[in-house]
């Protein structure tokens, strides 16, 4: 693919196209990684972008975070919000990406299959999310800062 013409967004398109190698090319089984490639994705999408393309993030509120595969309920807590801060989706992504940043991911589910990651930071943040929810939030916060 050669070199990055804008690392920022080509980063992120690049990162939405090894997903979709890995969903058209994984075999099922316990041999299934997808979670690790999803956990590896994160840690590449959310902080390594950060300092450069927060403004991409979309200012969506609370509500609106459905329609990026996020429920309310998946949040058990937001932690100490800043007096300006607002429960909204640049919110979360930085509470994400703390939580991954600071490795405070706890994989549930059973002996054969990986169904939810629990997300904290040390701010109080927690967060029980689906790994299909999870997954599809992934790839629609790739598209997003990739096409800003």
């Amino acid at each position: 693919m050669g070199l990055y013409k804008d690392i920022d967004t080509d980063f992120a398109r690049r990162t939405l196209k090894i997903i979709e190698q890995y969903d058209r090319t994984k075999t099922p089984g316990l041999v299934n990684f997808e979670v690790t490639l999803l956990v590896n994705c994160l840690v590449g999408l959310l902080i390594l972008p950060h300092s450069r393309r927060i403004s991409a993030i979309p200012n969506l509120a609370i509500d609106k975070l459905g329609e990026w595969s996020i429920e309310a309920s998946f949040i058990t807590s937001w932690g100490i919000m800043k007096k300006a801060e607002t429960k909204d989706l640049r919110t979360l992504v930085r509470r994400l990406r703390n939580s991954v940043a600071h490795f405070r991911i706890e994989a549930k589910g059973s002996d054969e299959d990986i169904e939810y990651l629990r997300l904290s930071d040390r701010n109080g943040f927690d967060a029980t999310i689906p790994v299909a929810n999870l997954k599809a939030f992934v790839t629609k916060f790739a598209a997003s800062i990739s096409t800003q």
